[in-house]
């Protein structure tokens, strides 16, 4: 959720931030799979987790729209034209993952990295922003082994190092001289300086107090947070800065995230289920 909604720009960062810290750890989880599982159910996995509940709400959404085209429709649940800018960025990422690990293993970070910088030229600032935090997390996890042998001290130093970044880049945000280039690849990367080091920032401070994630409320966040994404963004625009209104938005929030929740978990379980029954007579 941006500050803007609340009519304050202090905020802003934080967003994008917490966007960079996400891409990283789908980067650095996919990754992961992939070295226990290979390609194997490859794109199962992402429909049903990502792709079927964002059909879902977008379907369920239809009743209340006022001009519905089957055109618009098709575009926004394939993630090609739709609001949910995030969505349809992943999508691209994934698809890059399983080309790149198909057909250009040994090379794969590098066909991702040029990848990345194309994006930092040519796609448009929200996601330009972006360009290299999903390689990243990939990146962490190809040389995770590595990076679980460092010391407390080098994992803090990475972190303040991190916290210095973004926050010269935010300040070299504000210049006039910066803020001309607000439409071109160079207030993009302004934007990669400030996002991801700070992501990497916050996940530096996390390992080192892993207790700062124990919390109940947390985790329960933490479970339901894609739903919270999805979720969150059409009640957005009914939101404003009464104090009332904010509470109730964060309670619907998190009330109607956890119902979808359920419902998506039950979607996968029954999926899975059902496909197992279709192997199991398959080998018979």
């Amino acid at each position: 959720m941006g500050g803007g909604n609340f009519n304050t720009n202090l905020l802003t960062p934080l967003g994008g931030t917490g966007v960079a810290i996400f891409l990283c750890l789908s980067g650095y989880g996919l990754n992961e799979s992939f070295k226990k599982n290979g390609l194997q159910k490859y794109w199962k996995k992402k429909i049903i987790r990502v792709f079927v509940p964002y059909f879902i709400l977008q379907t369920i959404c239809i009743y209340w729209s006022a001009d519905f085209e089957w055109k618009s429709y098709l575009l926004d649940i394939f993630g090609i034209k739709t609001d949910y800018w995030y969505i349809g960025f992943l999508l691209k990422q994934y698809i890059l993952f399983w080309i790149a690990t198909r057909f250009f293993y040994k090379y794969r970070i590098a066909v991702m990295g040029i990848c990345a910088v194309w994006v930092l030229f040519f796609f448009r600032n929200i996601e330009a922003e972006q360009a290299f935090s999903f390689l990243s997390g990939v990146i962490v996890s190809k040389h995770i082994n590595q990076i679980r042998n460092w010391s407390n001290k080098r994992i803090l130093y990475i972190g303040i190092c991190a916290l210095i970044i973004g926050v010269l880049f935010l300040a070299f945000k504000q210049l006039p001289a910066i803020r001309a280039h607000e439409h071109d690849y160079i207030y993009n990367l302004v934007q990669c300086g400030i996002k991801l080091p700070l992501g990497v920032f916050f996940m530096a401070a996390f390992s080192l107090f892993p207790f700062l994630l124990q919390s109940r409320f947390l985790i329960f966040t933490g479970n339901i947070s894609y739903e919270l994404y999805l979720v969150h963004m059409k009640l957005l625009p009914v939101l404003s800065v009464r104090i009332w209104d904010i509470v109730l938005f964060f309670i619907l929030s998190f009330v109607i995230s956890f119902v979808f929740y359920r419902l998506n978990k039950v979607t996968a379980e029954q999926f899975w289920r059902f496909y197992a029954c279709c192997n199991s007579r398959r080998r018979e």
